[in-house]
This record gives C-alpha cells, sequence and structure tokens, in this order.
C-alpha cells in the first residue's frame, strides 16, 4: 500500500512539474484591455503583491478601470503576461527622454499564485529579446528592485540582467525610505 501510495505521489508531483513547465512555455505578452479588469483585480488587491510596489493595493474596481484606461492602454510599452489569454500580471519598458532617452526602466507585477513557476523569468526574457530591435535607440534597460524582495533579484539575474549595486535610501514608499537594487541589461548584452 506504501508503495503505491508513493507512486502516486510521484505521478502527482510529475504532473505539477509538466503544468508549471507548460504555464512556463505558454505565457504570451499582450496589450492590456479592459476586458482585463477582473483579472487584473486579483493581483491588485493582494498585499503581497503591492508589497515592494510603488502602488498602494487596490480597493475598488473603479481603481484598477481607471488604471487600464488611462495608464496602461496609452504606456508606450506596457503588456499583460497571460496564460490561455488571461492575464496574470503585467510587464512594461518605460523610456526616457532627452539626454537619457538610451535608457528605459523595466517593471513588472504578476498574481501571487503563479510566483515561483518561472513565469516572470520567462516574461522577462521575452522582452528582452525584442525590445532592443523595437527601440533601436534603446542602450539599456534598468531594473530597480527593493534590496528585500530577493525573489524580483532571482528574475533579473536569471533573465541576465547584471546587478550594479545598492541605491542606499533612494525612494520614499509605503511610510519609509527605501534601498533599492541598480540592475541593467544592456543592447550589447544580447
Amino acid at each position: 500500500m506504501d508503495e503505491t501510495c508513493s507512486k502516486i505521489q510521484s505521478e502527482d508531483d510529475d504532473q505539477v512539474r509538466k503544468q508549471q513547465e507548460e504555464s512556463c512555455e505558454t505565457i504570451t505578452l499582450r496589450p492590456m484591455e479592459l476586458s482585463d479588469v477582473d483579472d487584473f483585480m486579483v493581483w491588485v488587491t493582494d498585499d503581497r503583491v503591492s508589497k515592494y510596489c510603488l502602488w498602494d493595493t487596490y480597493t475598488s474596481k473603479d481603481q484598477a478601470i481607471d488604471f487600464i484606461k488611462n495608464r496602461a492602454i496609452p504606456h508606450p510599452w506596457l503588456k499583460a503576461i497571460c496564460t490561455n489569454n488571461r492575464a496574470i500580471g503585467t510587464i512594461s519598458v518605460t523610456p526616457n527622454s532627452g539626454n537619457d532617452k538610451c535608457r528605459a526602466e523595466l517593471g513588472y507585477v504578476l498574481a501571487h499564485s503563479f510566483w515561483g513557476k518561472g513565469i516572470m523569468t520567462k516574461a522577462v526574457e521575452m522582452v528582452i529579446s525584442t525590445i532592443f530591435e523595437e527601440w533601436p535607440y534603446l542602450e539599456r534597460v534598468e531594473a530597480l528592485v527593493d534590496v528585500d524582495n530577493i525573489g524580483s533579484q532571482r528574475v533579473l539575474e536569471k533573465a541576465g540582467f547584471q546587478r550594479e549595486g545598492v541605491l542606499r535610501k533612494y525612494i520614499f514608499s509605503k511610510g519609509s525610505c527605501r534601498d533599492l537594487v541598480m540592475f541593467s541589461f544592456l543592447s550589447s548584452d544580447r
């Protein structure tokens, strides 16, 4: 009986691993749409997700609709991260202008239930594989990560970003001045 149970457990573990690999392999990036609002509400109302974000946890659907209409849709490069065409997060590249137009900032967020499955690393790799062709003037993509957000730092390292250092007391967020880690990916790193 124990051998049968362990075999079933092993098969279940294999199925879970396969589903995680498949979900990572089948992610797509597409523009956000107003119809994504219910999926969007899943992560923007979750304190675990917003903990290291600059925005506070959303408390209403109206906030989500406003963000999608007035920030996500007009953004120069913001995409929904999707599995089976359902939005499970977002990823953006925000360009600088003037003398800084050779740089852009990467930002991303993912629903908690999809953490630890390689999805965000895959999404970052997808962005890096195309953004330098889409914006030929771009030389550098930066990502700033809270010093305590180890998971996000791992994502960037796995996607090939270089850790450049800690920017001490760099930003005031959620009631305190926070240290951020600067990561970068250069067009010549590809």
